[in-house]
């Protein structure tokens, strides 16, 4: 199946001098507001301003935007390096500002501490929309109204307890001597030029904002009509069918679009808080050096990264804290994934007790144990370890889906498996790996039509044509016939 991750990034002009690799990580500090957990180099008032604006877009523009399903219940961990750090182990090339990755069982945004976070709040708005709107709604909308909205969206601002919407991003430009007419913009594919190539990137990202901007805020005669045209294609009607919704042809929308763009005048709209977004409450915490470093090396894991880079933070933060139990099962898990020896047996003897707090000590052990499963002891061991923890309430998605695949290892009663995926499914409703879990789980309990349902459910939710074709071939195979 493909990987579900995004990245899109701001780019500035920075000088740079070159990252040590240890920069003695003694001013660290974390802290958690409702899903998001931060861990920042900044002081602890920058730190809280950080979380407040997050917390702010999730609740004001996140709610806007959500459409037919709950946002899902995953956390966002988001990382505030120094720039050091940020170049050396996150940033793919110079001058980036800050990254966002979407993941299958949670959210990573990387920013660059050193950076106002002004500029790179851009980047970040802009791809947490894109998260919202794949996680809300299941309409393949077009990639003009996809960007051009995240743009529209991106530049969220907050003021006291107001949130301002509608103003031109940081980055946003459009050369009118560059225009691409609308026939063109509205027929654009993911993999055409101006979608894809830097030089043509900016004026079609430009167009698309003040495009979206024009049909949702500026006209309001025009939203019934804009909403019907994003139906009709999603229904696979043909786009110039479609726009026959308008009160006018493309050229009408052509020239009024670059009259709305000359003249300069846009609507700019506003939310007021009803209760305080407040985060003061919040505690944080200032982290260890050894913390630190084991925070940075499970960032370092999760972007997949090279054994050159994550390897030598890994044994800076052992010599600091050799028997720490958190350090061990991150190293077991890493050791794992290449396929090296782990040695997990003191953990495994540590976590048979029935407390779930130390959630993701559980996961990364259970995650070594069964990538080592040559017999039924390594599952067997990861099934107990997770049990408490999958029947908890609200338990982390990855923890339900590391106990699902030991459960079936074990041979679990398929029975006992179902309420815990159906009670997962509902936090996350378009996490096609849970609903593939759910569609195996229902036919080895010989529900043919539950099954062939979650795959409809991929069908209908996945992104991906390819994953799309492939739960096609499981809903009509002749096993669930």
């Amino acid at each position: 199946m493909p990987k579900t991750w995004t990245i899109r990034v701001l780019t500035m002009s920075l000088l740079l001098t070159p990252a040590a690799a240890f920069a003695g990580r003694t001013d660290w500090r974390e802290m958690t507001v409702g899903h998001f957990h931060l861990f920042s180099t900044l002081r602890d008032s920058s730190t809280r301003d950080v979380a407040r604006q997050l917390q702010a877009f999730e609740n004001t523009v996140g709610e806007l935007l959500r459409s037919e399903d709950r946002l899902p219940d995953v956390p966002t961990l988001i990382y505030i390096l120094d720039r050091g750090d940020f170049q050396r182990y996150a940033a793919d090339h110079p001058g980036l500002g800050g990254i966002f990755f979407e993941r299958p069982y949670a959210n990573v945004i990387v920013i660059n501490g050193d950076m106002p976070f002004d500029y790179v709040r851009v980047t970040i708005f802009h791809e947490y929309t894109h998260f919202i709107q794949r996680s809300s709604t299941t309409k393949k909308l077009p990639p003009w109204y996809v960007e051009g909205y995240a743009e529209l969206f991106s530049s969220f601002k907050m003021d006291g307890q107001k949130v301002i919407l509608g103003s031109a991003p940081v980055g946003v430009g459009i050369d009118l001597t560059q225009w691409i007419p609308m026939e063109r913009l509205l027929a654009v594919k993911h993999t055409d030029p101006e979608y894809r190539a830097e030089r043509l990137m900016p004026q079609f990202y430009g167009e698309s904002w003040a495009l979206v901007h024009m049909l949702l805020f500026d006209d309001q005669t025009l939203l019934r009509p804009t909403s019907a045209y994003l139906t009709d294609l999603d229904m696979g009607i043909p786009e110039p069918e479609a726009f026959q919704r308008f009160p006018f042809d493309k050229a009408a929308l052509d020239k009024a679009l670059r009259n709305f763009l000359v003249n300069r005048v846009i609507h700019i709209k506003s939310v007021t808080f009803r209760q305080e977004i407040s985060v003061d409450d919040a505690p944080i915490t200032r982290m260890t050096a050894a913390q630190a470093d084991t925070a940075l090396a499970r960032l370092i894991f999760i972007l997949d990264r090279s054994k050159d880079l994550i390897d030598p933070v890994v044994a800076e933060a052992r010599k600091q804290s050799p028997d720490d139990p958190g350090l061990k099962a991150l190293s077991a898990r890493i050791a794992a994934h290449r396929g090296e020896p782990i040695d997990v047996g003191g953990l495994v003897a540590s976590l048979s007790t029935d407390n779930a707090d130390d959630a993701q000590l559980r996961i990364d052990v259970a995650d070594a144990l069964l990538l080592h499963a040559q017999s039924d002891g390594p599952a067997a061991q990861a099934l107990a370890i997770l049990d408490v923890l999958a029947r908890s309430e609200n338990p982390p998605i990855e923890a339900v889906m590391l106990w699902t695949g030991a459960a079936g290892a074990q041979g679990m009663d398929p029975e006992q498996v179902l309420p815990v995926l159906v009670r997962t499914a509902a936090r996350v409703p378009h996490n096609t790996r849970v609903l593939q879990a759910l569609a195996r789980v229902s036919e080895a309990a010989g529900k043919k039509d539950a099954a062939r349902s979650y795959y409809d459910r991929i069908i209908l939710v996945s992104e991906f044509p390819e994953e799309r074709l492939w739960a096609q071939k499981q809903a009509d195979s002749i096993r669930l016939q």
